[in-house]
């Protein structure tokens, strides 16, 4: 209950700043998560403000683009098995925020997702960097609930592990443009 009057009290701070004219912040993210969860169409959408389809991410993909005010760099590292091992290489490389995209239209994916997060905050190479966990595809027919998706990730546990104020959970839909916003500037609390 702290935790979340304390981050809604940092989050209004921050944009009364930013809306002043009084911060010019930058920082880096890794965008991470499963293949097919929407990262690569998040970044482009936050980029260009416009929607296309990807093929698979095949490999580390910058992207530089604004959100109020923020200047951030976005490392879409994929999410095939085959490229997950790189992972570890980029969050130890100064990351100021590792956002996790889940798309919650998957619902067999969910052990899989559960085994992910829990392999990056249990090998400490997150200790101290924050995690937005967004749920993508929330608009979805299919779309589980926040709640079905809390437990299937082990969200408590998570939270439990790696710091109540550094964990946060968003639901989003890329393809409406709706939910990241408010992911970004729970992100930019931290900068």
């Amino acid at each position: 209950m702290l935790g979340g009057l304390v981050s809604y009290m940092q989050s209004w701070v921050t944009t009364l700043m930013m809306a002043l004219g009084l911060l010019n912040k930058k920082g880096t993210i890794l965008l991470l998560g499963l293949d097919n969860a929407g990262k690569t169409t998040l970044l482009h959408r936050l980029r260009t403000n416009s929607l296309l389809s990807f093929p698979p991410t095949e490999r580390p993909n910058l992207e530089r683009f604004t959100v109020h005010g923020i200047t951030f760099v976005g490392w879409d590292l994929g999410g095939h098995e085959a490229v997950r091992h790189l992972w570890d290489e980029y969050v130890c490389d100064g990351s100021n925020a590792v956002v996790f995209v889940i798309d919650v239209a998957d619902a067999q994916r969910l052990g899989e997702v559960r085994d992910e997060l829990d392999a990056l905050v249990n090998d400490g190479a997150i200790e101290g960097v924050p995690l937005a966990i967004l749920l993508n595809k929330c608009d979805l027919e299919q779309a589980l609930s926040s709640n079905d998706i809390s437990q299937g990730i082990g969200y408590e546990e998570l939270v439990m592990r790696h710091g109540e104020d550094l964990v946060g959970m968003f639901r989003i839909s890329v393809l409406r443009g709706e939910g990241y916003d408010e992911a970004f500037r729970w992100i930019a609390t931290f900068l």
